[in-house]
């Protein structure tokens, strides 16, 4: 594993204490998802350099110029590395790589804030050689790239779980060599049924997304398309409209209980996901368009959707005749509870609401039709923003 630079008399320029605080919160994130046993390591050079950046961080502007501030600020090193431990699959412990990433703390040259992430040859497991290495770091090397001087703690997180997504669908195709006391014999002719169990399995980690806006056809395609070519296809829908509804399935080994770390890779997985979808599909949108709200999740639950389908135009879920300011959602409600899913229960903690009726629910017809009859939409809520930029 590498480990920070020892200090020296002559340091570069230590980066703002806004850039820094921010690089404290994406090492305190990526902690907390990588928080089991050895899932995590870090010298003890980066375990100072931590303790004495967040002294830093604390100390009260009327004591920055003060002898101490200066003592600590002088301590701190070049950067911080962490070393993730990442597999392929959550079932298997012998394809497994260390990816360190490393967040530089003082200016170097030209270079300014970043995130460097690499696999060390002599620390890789045997049965990924070089040319591998190689092609991982590669595509680890894609964060950087990617990164831009604006980015928040959450922007540089979801870059670093993209990169190790792709990571991890690479080894995946990486055959693994295991050997016993008189034979060897390959992994990659064990590894698709192992695949294709986990593809159909037969419970699920579920979550239901609320975003204020979802509307626009080709995003909407792009989120299908996501789900369904993922390492792991997800499944689940999405219902456009103002708001948008989407439950979205990962699949869970069905021989057993799902262990923490099934469970934590489940959710990173459910992160990476919308990292991807932001950055790909809606980099043409500001961030205000982004939100996404996690409403409810069902860490282990039986599976009640089969593939991943927009079903905002179909009739058996169309939303009914409005009741005064409010659409009737009963059609979907019936919809959810045939697929083995309390719909009303689930509508209420999703929306917000105590019943199959919710607050403006429009899907975009009905947006349209509206439009064509008044100029602004009163419906006892915003009003209706302009249609560009919206999801």
């Amino acid at each position: 594993m590498a480990t920070t630079k020892a200090a020296s008399g002559s340091k570069n320029p230590i980066l703002p204490p806004e850039d820094l605080s921010s690089i404290l919160s994406s090492i305190e994130l990526l902690s907390a998802m990588w928080s089991g046993r050895d899932e995590l390591r870090l010298s003890p050079a980066d375990q100072v350099t931590i303790g004495l950046l967040a002294d830093y961080l604390q100390l009260p502007i009327e004591e920055l110029g003060s002898d101490k501030a200066h003592r600590i600020k002088d301590s701190i090193g070049e950067q911080i590395v962490l070393a993730l431990k990442v597999r392929a699959d959550p079932q298997e412990a012998a394809r497994e790589v260390a990816v360190n990433v490393e967040f530089t703390l003082r200016r170097s040259g030209a270079k300014g804030k970043g995130v460097r992430m690499w696999v060390s040859a002599k620390d890789a497991p045997t049965w990924l050689d070089r040319a591998r290495v190689d092609q991982v770091n590669a595509i680890l090397g894609e964060v950087g790239s990617a990164q831009g001087e604006d980015e928040d703690e959450e922007d540089t997180v979801g870059q670093i779980l993209n990169v190790i997504e792709n990571v991890s669908e690479y080894l995946l195709s990486v055959p693994v060599v295991t050997y016993d006391a008189n034979t060897s014999t390959s992994e990659n002719t064990q590894k698709p049924s192992a695949n294709v169990g986990a593809f159909q399995a037969t419970n699920v980690h579920r979550t239901w997304y609320y975003l204020p806006s979802l509307r626009t056809k080709s995003k909407r395609q792009d989120i299908c398309n996501l789900a369904l070519s993922s390492t792991r296809p997800l499944s689940g829908f999405l219902l456009s409209g103002k708001p948008g509804l989407i439950a979205i399935e990962y699949p869970l080994p069905s021989n057993c209980p799902p262990s923490p770390s099934t469970l934590q890779t489940a959710s990173l997985a459910m992160h990476t996901f919308w990292s991807t979808i932001k950055t790909t599909s809606w980099s043409d949108l500001p961030g205000s368009h982004k939100k996404i709200s996690e409403k409810f999740t069902e860490p282990n639950a039986p599976k009640a959707f089969s593939g991943f389908q927009d079903i905002t135009d179909w009739p058996e879920v169309e939303r009914g005749a409005e009741r005064g300011s409010k659409s009737d959602l009963s059609k979907l409600i019936k919809w959810l509870n045939g697929k083995g899913v309390q719909g009303k229960c689930l509508i209420q903690r999703c929306l917000g609401v105590g019943s199959w009726q919710t607050q403006p629910f429009l899907n975009q017809r009905q947006i349209i039709n509206k439009m064509q009859t008044v100029a602004t939409l009163n419906v006892g809520g915003p009003r209706m923003c302009d249609p560009q930029n919206q999801v």
